[in-house]
């Protein structure tokens, strides 16, 4: 009998009918204690009159809802109605996978990034001893934000235990119902070999349905579908899928041999565990649009290989990393860990909730953007909370989330949005924009803040709201003590730069301790006690620093492999980030013909490559390079060479000479560093303080350019002569200069507006110092520097594994003509950045970013 609006079962009150099946009526419901809707399931009369079969689905209810996973639908409650069992789970807005499907095969793409999705999902379950023994397109849903959610997951369906415990009672619903415990029941065209035959069954069977799913999605037909259902189950049991699909789509070898390996009839030959199918479908490399490899995709296939493979190491390196951490023991503690994410990506920021026992954090899984999740302390995974594009900032003592919405990426370290606060039952609101940092006072009645300031890029520390107490380039990771007496924060003196000093502070502003400069410094928290400041050092070792209100340091923990301290709980318990982070360069010569990875230690940076392609200049930034070396490396492999210390700048064109600057205290320096015989020698006078912008030759070698400031003013442009005299300025202040033309008459420029403190890109004039805008540069599109024939390289994205889309800009009439497409790094986890070109296009090359880690807590720590 239908549920009429108004109903209420417990705390949920029915809002509309949204289906009916076979397997019972979903209803919109409303949680009435939490403030959010719902979705019930009214389950089957037979639920209710088989006590044996209710206990199975309630005890299966529970093992779902523990999985607390992004691809399994997400069960909140069960309970009963007048008599009727009724499930309580997540409300999803999309379609499910079988109306997708009527609507014809699915891209390759799409198809991939659905199974990868699914993979996880099954995985999850697989970890727990669930398998889902009905994995089909109609239990299988798709949100309107393209998040693939399992559903059904355990309903009706017996735990598979590792020991075969309950393994002969098996059941499962067919198209035609084929009903009866004991009996040989599943959805005609999904069952493995072993449902068919009525077999033992384990989560092996879930891979082979997998396979009909993704076959289906690349094909547009099902794998198995015949006029009845026993011919259907006898083509299970002895044939294979068409090769080649009635419409003639064929399925690219890479994608089939997926499919195939999962199809095996035999579950000792398929795939033995869904993390494996997973791992294999994030490996398979960019397919053309029309399925297969193109005869210029298999050659850039071959250059690239070692790209996956070392890509792949170092997705390894993160298992490994993780496996470390897990065994790791500090001398003087008995710390324990417990792993909560298991996905790909990078968690951000996280906190403990008051009471200690859940977790709110920011993770951006899969490449998607920013989304606030939550996990139990002791669990695993987490449900997003519905806020995306958005970084968690704090949570008070009454539960309340302060959060950065639409955060604007300007540098690595720096990405200010827009204040709001909420509990969680509400959307949040905007309040104040260009928050970088910010922290509730204890009792969770105030804020302190830090305001980037974009009209002068600095960062300024406010508490109350409105009160200056620090300014600085970038001020970051903002903790009140738990006393409230105190503000411990860590400043950079670079915003794209992770080296740092860890800073106290009385509340109306005093200094009271600083620590060390550290080499890389982010995340902070203050001990239980509130006596000591804890930070890390996540791109330098897995130590965590201690900093207390005397100034006296420590190090709590040392262990192997790269931590980030996130907090920790009013019971002692560290919530920390781990895994790794690496950067590397490729790259690509002889117009593609050839693509070789040049990285040199952990943290690479590619800075310039010569105009006859065969030199790179970069920097090392890694643990083997205090305050960062200079080094020059042929294409060819050839070992690299140092040249100093700094950043590292730019090449003179016959590659005699390399500029970098060197990371001096209290302001930068400029030098000139010998790549050949020759001395080494400060260029920039003392006035000038060097802003960390790459300075360039001119054509001659004689003059450079560069960004620099006089102490009180903005920065501006300056040109040099090396051999001596002082710099002219050319520009206007507020402007700082890129790439120089190959006719020494334009450098490209940004320019900061006086008023909003934006910046574009413009051209200046070296001879005459005046701005011109550039015609025809899109809105978010990069000027990646200058052709031979004085256009300009643009691009509209850093890339993905999928390659840089390049064009070439005439930046005076606006022109513009298709020129290539880069081939980046193919395979999931690293991520590309902008490529730097030869101005005859011959030779580019790319930084790549490797950031895998995942979400633990450490208990046992003093």
């Amino acid at each position: 009998m239908a549920l009429t609006s108004g109903t209420k079962l417990g705390p949920y009150e029915i809002v509309a009918l949204i289906g009916a099946g076979g397997m019972g009526e979903v209803y919109r419901a409303r949680d009435q204690r939490l403030g959010r809707d719902v979705a019930v399931k009214i389950l089957p009369a037979s639920f209710a009159a088989d006590p044996d079969r209710l206990r199975r689905f309630e005890q299966e209810a529970r093992a779902v809802a523990a999985l607390n996973h992004p691809n399994i639908l997400g069960v909140h409650d069960i309970g009963q109605h007048d008599g009727m069992p009724f499930m309580v789970s997540e409300l999803l807005e999309g379609e499910s996978l079988r109306e997708i499907l009527a609507r014809g095969p699915l891209s390759h793409r799409k198809a991939i990034d659905y199974a990868i999705q699914t993979a996880h999902g099954l995985a999850a379950a697989h970890g727990k001893d669930i398998a889902h023994r009905d994995l089909k397109p109609d239990n299988i849903f798709v949100t309107r934000e393209g998040r693939v959610k399992i559903l059904d997951f355990g309903l009706a369906k017996t735990v598979e235990k590792a020991d075969g415990h309950n393994a002969g009672m098996a059941t499962m619903t067919s198209d035609i119902p084929v009903t009866g415990v004991g009996n040989v029941v599943g959805t005609a065209g999904y069952m493995s070999p072993e449902q068919v035959r009525g077999a033992k069954v384990d989560c092996r069977t879930d891979i082979f349905s997998f396979g009909a799913v993704f076959y289906e999605m690349l094909s547009g037909v099902r794998a198995f579908n015949h006029d009845t259902t026993a011919e259907t189950m006898t083509a299970i049991l002895h044939d294979d899928p068409p090769e080649t699909p009635p419409d003639g789509r064929a399925i690219p070898p890479a994608l089939d041999r997926i499919v195939r390996h999962c199809l095996e009839k035999a579950p000792e030959q398929r795939f033995q565990s869904a993390k494996d199918l997973a791992f294999d479908l994030e490996s398979v490399t960019t397919l053309t649009a029309s399925g297969g490899l193109s005869a210029a995709k298999v050659k850039e296939r071959k250059t690239r290989s070692y790209l996956i493979a070392a890509a792949a190491a170092l997705v390894l390196l993160a298992g490994l990393a993780g496996w470390l951490l897990s065994s790791a023991r500090h001398p003087a503690t008995s710390a324990q860990f417990h792993q909560l994410t298991y996905r790909r990506g990078t968690p951000g920021t996280a906190r403990f909730t008051p009471d200690g026992q859940n977790i709110v954090y920011t993770a951006a899984w899969e490449a998607a953007e920013p989304e606030l999740y939550t996990v139990p302390a002791g669990g695993v995974g987490g449900h997003p909370l519905g806020i995306k594009d958005a970084r968690l900032l704090a949570v008070s003592g009454r539960g309340e989330l302060a959060v950065a919405l639409a955060p604007a990426q300007i540098t690595t370290l720096l990405a200010p949005g827009n204040l709001a606060r909420t509990t969680g039952s509400s959307a949040p609101k905007p309040e104040i924009e260009n928050i970088q940092a910010a922290d509730f006072t204890p009792d969770g009645s105030a804020l302190a803040i830090v305001r980037y300031v974009p009209t002068d890029f600095m960062c300024q520390l406010e508490y109350p709201i409105g009160k200056v107490l620090l300014r600085e380039r970038l001020i970051d990771d903002l903790r009140f003590s738990p006393n409230g007496k105190y503000l411990a924060f860590i400043t950079h003196t670079n915003p794209s730069d992770d080296r740092g000093t860890v800073m106290i502070l009385r509340t109306t502003g005093e200094k009271v301790a600083a620590s060390p400069l550290y080499e890389s410094s982010q995340g902070l928290a203050w001990s239980v006690g509130g006596d000591e400041v804890w930070t890390t050092s996540p791109l330098e070792s897995g130590e965590v620093h201690a900093l207390s209100i005397s100034g006296k340091t420590r190090d709590p923990l040392a262990m192997p492999g790269r931590l980030h301290l996130r907090d920790i709980s009013s019971k002692g318990e560290l919530l920390v980030g781990q895994g790794i982070a690496r950067r590397g360069i490729v790259v690509s010569s002889n117009h593609g013909e050839s693509l070789r990875d040049l990285s040199w230690l952990d943290f690479s940076y590619l800075r310039d490559i010569s105009d006859d392609g065969k030199m790179i200049l970069f920097e090392e930034e890694g643990n083997e390079s205090t305050n960062y070396t200079v080094y020059v490396r042929d294409v060819d492999g050839s070992p690299a060479v140092p040249l100093g210390e700094g950043y590292a700048g730019s090449l003179s064109r016959d590659k005699k000479w390399a500029l970098a600057i060197k990371l001096t205290d209290p302001a930068h320096e400029l030098w000139l560093l010998p790549i050949g015989p020759g001395e080494p020698r400060r260029i920039n006078p003392p006035n000038l303080m060097m802003a960390a912008i790459l300075p360039g030759f001119l054509s001659d070698g004689k003059r450079i350019v560069y960004s620099a400031n006089e102490a009180g003013h903005p920065p501006r442009i300056w040109l040099q002569d090396v051999n001596g005299g002082a710099p002219k300025p050319i520009s206007p202040e507020g402007m700082v200069n890129r790439e120089i033309s190959r006719d020494d008459k334009w450098v490209l420029v940004g320019v900061r507006d006086a008023d909003s403190g934006k910046v574009r890109t413009a051209l200046l004039s070296i001879d005459d110092g005046k701005t011109v805008e550039i015609t025809g540069l899109k809105p978010g599109e990069m000027a990646l520097g200058w052709t031979s024939e004085g256009q300009l390289y643009v691009s509209s994205a850093a890339g993905t594994g999928a390659g840089v889309k390049v064009e070439k800009l005439n930046p005076h009439t606006g022109a513009r003509t298709p020129w290539r497409v880069l081939a980046t790094a193919p395979i999931g986890g690293v991520v590309p950045d902008p490529p730097i070109i030869t101005p005859d296009g011959a030779t580019y090359g790319f930084d790549y970013r490797v950031r895998l880690s995942d979400l633990y807590t450490i208990t046992g720590v003093r």
